[in-house]
């Protein structure tokens, strides 16, 4: 089991108040303390409190991967117009 660290949008849409990093990613397998390193976008001070929501995590599921090296790829309808070219019409 894994997970990603999100902001709350509350806070980020009110105080502007989200963490760095965001996503943050923990990797399946982590067993140490969870820590959220903020950012305050405004030029308003803001104070977090003890047990304020900072952040939401979202658990995800992992299962093992096998990954095969190949020579070439199999041609598709999405193999043409590079990275990010999806959807473009």
């Amino acid at each position: 089991m894994g997970g990603f660290v999100l902001p709350r949008s509350g806070l980020a849409t009110k105080h502007l108040i989200s963490p760095i990093n965001s996503p943050g990613l923990i990797d399946p397998g982590y067993t140490g303390e969870l820590m959220v390193p903020l950012m305050n976008y405004s030029e308003i001070s803001y104070t977090v409190k003890r047990h304020d929501r900072i952040a939401q995590l979202v658990a995800i599921t992992t299962s093992d991967l096998i990954f095969y090296e190949v020579d070439s790829l199999d041609l598709s309808d999405r193999s043409h117009g590079g990275f990010g070219s999806t959807g473009k019409k």
